[in-house]
């Protein structure tokens, strides 16, 4: 017997080295220069920005809004809350910044890689865990994700803690508990949540109180818990549905966004078979067959997933099914459903959103690297040195994959991250020589003036009281009202423009100002000129 357990513990120390080894190369590579690539910042991770820097000085968004829970953003398009929420102790200890912005994704990101190790032990062995959590370490999704802010990629990583813990609470109940308040976050990550979370528990908690896992009595605290903590973003939805105003409360506020377009992206409120099936066919493209996506989710020659992941994916799904339903150990396959159902969770997410992207079925991702793992571990254990194989052939896909991700995708990205524009219009707010400051919406690879005027905020770092016109005075400079100072323009759609400040102008905009002027600087395809006296 003793001999028995100095075996266990010489495995468990084993298995403990291994998992700090694959967690320090997983926190290594996701921090190296990771404030730099992706160089300047995507427009939407300004804007969450800017919300959290506001909330960190006054408690309201930039537009004076007493702690939203949903964020008016575009305006025509709203943002979750929950990852400016969490970016607002790292401003108030780094100040605000691309390092502060990016820092709690990076945390998520660094954090699901532990976790995923901790929900393969918890549905197989140390060893397929281990496996798991390299596969994760090494993922190009997870990778890039973890590396910039985007409101929605927090969904996956606060659903997967609260997956862990639904686990752990099959055999402690207090976790249970705990597993609904994270649950009752997913709603404040990604709009798709409150369509998407509740059926995921509603499926489980049916399986386990007919099976008896769970009792009834059990299952209220959890309905109640969760309810509790999702309430006020369901407000909102309704608020927004039926189109009621805004209410404001001493603690928070629900509001109501008549410009909002976002429910023409859900499937049942605007059905049709040729839409469901152009969803599909969007799940397949995306999750399966990794079609290149935007730059900032995927690299096309690597996909999310890898593409030598694609038989392995297959693989797994069809036998991890098959073993569900031959699984005689009702504990074992309840948690195996559970993983299942998951699963299931993500492919209706993309059954219901309008042709989803990367970004938008994240929450399919984490249960497709179990299941790619699930395929790999059926293929090395019915082929002698199969495992070698595999695993050299990820490592070789790694490599490559960290190569063009430092060098071509770090140059690429810069003309999607507005590097140049940033640059230029933080180098004209600078100057003092003049008072108004005239600034294209033209990106270079967009024409949007929304965008350009939240990028001038962020790169510029105007305080919220400034732009409500509360005050003039930003970054202790006192300048003229925001509204006169700042002009977010398109030249050829100008009646006039006026020869009296700095203008940021895009390459192809210069032959339509009237007057003379003189460059001042350029970066890229940007220019600053002042008209000459």
């Amino acid at each position: 017997r003793p001999v028995r357990q100095g075996g266990q513990m010489e495995k468990r120390k084993k298995e403990l080295c291994v998992f700090w080894g694959i967690f320090a190369l997983a926190v290594v590579v996701r921090c190296i220069r990771f404030v730099s690539v992706p160089g300047g910042v995507n427009q939407d991770e300004a804007m969450a920005g800017v919300d959290a820097w506001a909330l960190s000085e006054y408690g309201t968004d930039r537009f004076g809004t007493w702690l939203p829970v949903h964020f008016r953003a575009w305006g025509y398009s709203q943002m979750s809350v929950l990852l400016s929420y969490c970016m607002i102790p790292f401003i108030r200890i780094f100040g605000f910044g691309t390092f502060a912005i990016r820092l709690p994704m990076l945390l998520a990101g660094c954090g699901s890689v532990a976790l995923v190790y901790l929900v393969g032990k918890k549905l197989f062995s140390g060893e397929m865990a281990l496996g798991l959590m390299l596969l994760t370490a090494i993922n190009p999704w997870h990778f890039m994700q973890s590396r910039w802010s985007l409101d929605c990629n927090l969904l996956p990583h606060v659903f997967l803690l609260g997956f862990y813990l639904l686990l752990l609470g099959l055999e402690k109940r207090r976790y249970l508990y705990f597993s609904m308040f994270f649950f009752g976050l997913t709603f404040y990550c990604y709009g798709v949540a409150v369509y998407s979370v509740p059926l995921f528990l509603l499926a489980f908690a049916g399986w386990c109180i007919w099976k008896k896992q769970l009792r009834l009595v059990e299952v209220l605290p959890c309905i109640l818990i969760f309810s509790l903590v999702a309430l006020p973003e369901v407000i909102v939805m309704l608020l927004n549905y039926f189109g009621r105003p805004t209410i404001a409360t001493p603690f928070f506020t629900m509001g109501y966004f008549p410009e909002s377009i976002r429910s023409n992206d859900i499937l049942f409120l605007n059905f049709s078979m040729e839409q469901l099936w152009s969803n599909i066919c969007s799940i397949w493209k995306v999750c399966i067959w990794q079609v290149p996506d935007h730059l900032h989710n995927t690299l096309p020659k690597f996909g999310p997933m890898y593409h030598i992941s694609i038989p392995f994916m297959l693989l797994g799904i069809g036998k991890f099914t098959y073993d569900l339903f031959r699984e005689k150990d009702i504990r074992r396959q309840t948690k195996m459903l559970a993983l299942w159902i998951f699963f299931l969770t993500g492919l209706w997410v993309g059954l219901i959103t309008f042709n989803v992207n990367v970004n938008r079925i994240n929450l399919i991702f984490f249960p497709l690297i179990f299941l790619c793992g699930y395929g790999i571990a059926v293929v090395a254990g019915s082929f002698r040195k199969a495992g070698l194989v595999v695993a050299a052939a990820y490592a070789c896909c790694f490599v490559l994959f960290l190569n063009a991700y430092f060098t071509s995708f770090a140059e690429e990205i810069q003309r999607n991250f507005n590097v140049d524009f940033l640059e230029l219009v933080k180098e004209a707010d600078d100057r003092s020589d003049y008072e108004k400051l005239y600034v294209t919406g033209n990106m270079d690879w967009q024409v949007n003036v929304d965008m350009a005027e939240i990028l001038t905020q962020y790169a510029c770092k105007i305080d919220a009281a400034y732009y409500q016109g509360k005050t003039n005075e930003t970054g202790n400079r006192k300048l003229l009202p925001y509204s006169e100072r700042y002009h977010f323009i398109l030249p050829q759609y100008q009646k006039k423009l006026n020869p009296d400040g700095l203008y940021l102008l895009h390459v192809t905009e210069l032959k339509f100002v009237p007057f003379t002027y003189r460059i001042l600087e350029q970066k890229g395809n940007f220019f600053l000129l002042c008209p000459e006296k």
